[in-house]
């Protein structure tokens, strides 16, 4: 379930249907974003599945990080952590 359209395309440019990562800042945090919106700055997966919780993904516990499909990571993989 993933409510408010994370990972479904809803005819948005393909980028704004992911969730995005982007490379770390000098604090090595990563901005977390989808479809432009903020939604928090991650030190850790943990942080990135507690943005999508409160974004609205029930199953954000679950979701595979490494899914092309609902994720963009930019500079960097979920393997990539400070």
């Amino acid at each position: 379930m993933r409510p408010r359209g994370i990972g479904r395309d809803s005819g948005a440019m393909a980028d704004d249907s992911k969730v995005t990562i982007h490379p770390p800042d000098e604090r090595g945090r990563h901005l977390v974003t989808y479809r432009r919106e903020e939604l928090g700055r991650a030190t850790s997966e943990r942080d990135v599945r507690e943005f999508l919780y409160r974004a609205g993904m029930a199953d954000a516990e679950d979701v595979d990080l490494t899914d092309e499909a609902l994720f963009d990571w930019q500079g960097t993989g979920p393997e990539s952590w400070a």
